[in-house]
């Protein structure tokens, strides 16, 4: 039986809750990534993953239903809103929408649900909408997942830029797009961007968005507006992109069945 919540039946889906499961929600978003890659990246990406490790944990586990809701392709992406094609929504929006949704599904039976996000703007939205649900749904069992976190120690080591090679449309992220849809990817297009930090790597880290260095939030990282890159990207490959989806899917098979093994 399909993994997607959207290609099931009422009949099927009441069927599936009996058992032990957990609702996936991906979230990406529509925005640029350069001239080499595709506007659904984040979308492509979260929902790839999130039905890999669904239909993997099923194979394995006949006891369990994993659920993958339909994607949420429309976020936060106003530092983007030069390039065209980028569209999205309002911050306040999004909030009221993940709220909506997740609220939904605690009233449909769902628990365990689990939002998998893969643009990183999303993630403290994500939080602070959580933070409200679980305030009024306390047994809920609500959990936000940073795609992008998941598999770094395996991605830091195939990146051949290190941390350089993290961010947007660089070399992890054209990598996985080459192992997931090769067919959307212009490499022959594909050209180096710059980031120009406006504090040193200490606080920010090589790629400018590492929040464990005591940053939660850093506006003017610049140098990138005319490509929509941020460094090199030419360095992907197809074989660094799967083993970085395998190391992605396995981490978070590996959350699901922690959290589906409390209830045994």
């Amino acid at each position: 039986m399909t993994v997607r919540l959207d290609e099931m039946t009422w009949l099927e889906v009441k069927e599936a809750l009996k058992k032990p499961h957990a609702i996936l929600l991906p979230l990406g978003s529509t925005e640029q990534h350069g001239p080499h890659l595709p506007l659904n990246i984040d979308s492509f990406w979260a929902t790839y993953v999130a039905e890999e490790t669904a239909r993997w944990v099923t194979d394995h586990h006949k006891n369990i239903s994993i659920f993958v809701a339909p994607t949420i392709h429309y976020t936060e992406v106003s530092c983007h809103k030069m390039f065209p094609g980028t569209v999205g929504v309002k911050a306040d929006t999004l909030l009221r929408m993940i709220e909506d949704i997740v609220r939904s599904f605690i009233e449909q039976g769902f628990n365990k649900i689990i939002l998998c996000n893969s643009h990183l703007e999303n993630n403290c939205i994500i939080e602070a909408a959580l933070r409200t649900v679980d305030s009024e749904f306390p047994n809920a069992g609500l959990y936000g997942v940073d795609l992008v976190a998941l598999g770094l120690d395996v991605r830091l080591t195939l990146t051949r830029a290190g941390s350089e090679g993290m961010g947007h449309a660089l070399e992890a992220e054209t990598s996985m797009a080459l192992a997931m849809q090769p067919h959307n990817v212009k490499l022959d297009r594909a050209t180096s961007g710059k980031r120009i930090l406006p504090l040193s790597e200490k606080y920010l880290g090589a790629s400018g968005m590492d929040k464990s260095k005591g940053l939660i939030y850093c506006s003017g990282i610049s140098g990138w507006e005319k490509t929509g890159i941020m460094g090199n990207p030419t360095l992907a490959t197809k074989e660094e992109g799967e083993r970085i989806v395998e190391a992605t899917r396995d981490h978070l098979a590996d959350i699901i069945m922690q959290l589906l093994r409390q209830e045994g």
